[in-house]
């Protein structure tokens, strides 16, 4: 053992400068900070999302964009500083008000689920097909600050003053009814399975009575026609609404929309195929455009202004296609040359 330890000793004092270096390396680049890095991203094949029985085959691709989102290390913080494309925000402008990262994670990963199944939906509707929809569940997945409940994140409301929740609407209708400051019981299942009774007084947002909460839903919509989905578990949001509905859309009727194109795009969707506008889209563009795609479809609004205007700063090629629906998108591909 003696030997053992003056090995040791001999090596560290012959040895003690470099390993020096690389402790100080390795806490360069694994030292994390409380600020994280949004930075252009790439292009996922919507294609590659989803898995139908007849697999239709088209020649150029739809593609949603997305953001680069890095925790800051030094070497990314010292990166940022001399790239004007990567912006350095701190770790509580990230996410909301009274949300941890864990529970900004969460959210996400519901309204992924949530979007996948409105972007379905929004398809068979415009694709005559028969389908039923099953099992909604409507989830608690942020709590304002100003609220004046014991709900939590993660909470599947069942019913509110024993009124039966079937969907989100239903949810919303039964608030409309109630008045500022009524108090009201909801039973829910917690976020670890177990029954729990909430309390909630509803506050004043722009003179209508809310819990104060953000509510995601999701459910199982049945057809013979049959679309799985097949995310990773790191992929999360709803802001790939739109390329996905195109995408379902695409290979439910067999139709390519692409003309041979790399065709991007970005844009929550609802269930009556409306496309809402969404964040970071200067680091979408950015990405498309380094991915030579051809079109960038964009929600009308303020993304199609600032898509605009970083279009003409970088002097990009890139043709882009605001919309502010579903069928406005698809008319536009179903006449692309």
């Amino acid at each position: 053992m003696k030997k053992l330890f003056k090995t040791i000793k001999e090596y560290l004092k012959n040895y003690y400068k470099i390993i020096i270096v690389y402790i100080v390396i390795l806490a360069l680049f694994l030292v994390k900070f409380p600020y994280y890095i949004s930075a252009p991203g790439g292009l996922i094949n919507t294609n590659d999302k989803i898995k139908t029985q007849d697999n239709f085959k088209i020649k150029g691709s739809l593609n949603m964009a997305y953001v680069s989102e890095i925790q800051a290390t030094i070497p990314t913080l010292i990166f940022s500083a001399i790239n004007k494309d990567w912006d350095v925000e701190k770790e509580n402008e990230v996410k909301n008000d009274n949300e941890t990262i864990e529970e900004k994670n969460y959210r996400n990963k519901k309204l992924l689920e949530e979007a996948n199944d409105i972007s379905l939906l929004v398809a068979y509707k415009n694709s005559d097909i028969d389908y039923t929809i099953t099992n909604n569940k409507v989830y608690v997945t942020y709590i304002d600050e100003i609220s004046k409940t014991n709900l939590k994140i993660g909470d599947q409301i069942l019913k509110v003053d024993n009124q039966k929740i079937k969907d989100k609407n239903s949810l919303f209708e039964y608030i409309s009814t109630k008045k500022i400051n009524d108090k009201i019981t909801l039973k829910v299942i917690d976020i670890n399975g177990k029954t729990q009774t909430r309390k909630a007084t509803l506050i004043n947002v722009l003179e209508t009575p809310k819990v104060g909460a953000v509510i995601t839903e999701t459910f199982d919509i049945n057809s013979n026609k049959k679309v799985t989905f097949n995310f990773k578990e790191t992929e999360s949001g709803s802001s790939g609404g739109l390329m996905m509905t195109l995408t379902i859309y695409s290979h439910l009727n067999k139709i390519d929309l692409t003309n041979g194109k790399t065709v991007v795009g970005t844009g929550t969707i609802d269930i009556n195929g409306n496309v809402g506008e969404i964040s970071g889209i200067k680091y979408k563009l950015i990405g498309a455009a380094s991915k030579n795609a051809d079109i960038f479809i964009v929600p009308k609004g303020e993304n199609y202004k600032e898509a605009k205007k970083i279009k003409k700063q970088k002097g990009y090629k890139i043709d882009l296609v605001p919309v502010g629906t579903f069928e406005e998108a698809l008319k536009y591909l179903k006449n692309l040359k």
